[in-house]
């Protein structure tokens, strides 16, 4: 079996169960995706970045 039947199986179902186990699986299977994608789509920490502080200007300009 190939990943994308074992996907399709997965997801649409394969009708080795009927009722309310099969929507219940479907709804577990499709919250399974939706947090994989939230943790993909924004990670936890963001990168430092050099542009975040303050520029350093010399004292002679007198800009505190």
């Amino acid at each position: 079996m190939n990943i994308s039947r074992f996907l399709k199986r997965l997801i649409v179902g394969d009708n080795a169960i009927e009722g309310e186990a099969a929507a219940l699986r479907n709804v577990i299977v499709w919250l399974f995706i939706a947090l994989v994608a939230l943790f993909l789509t924004k990670p936890a920490g963001e990168p430092h970045s050099i542009f975040d502080k303050p520029l350093p200007m010399p004292p002679e300009l007198g800009l505190e």
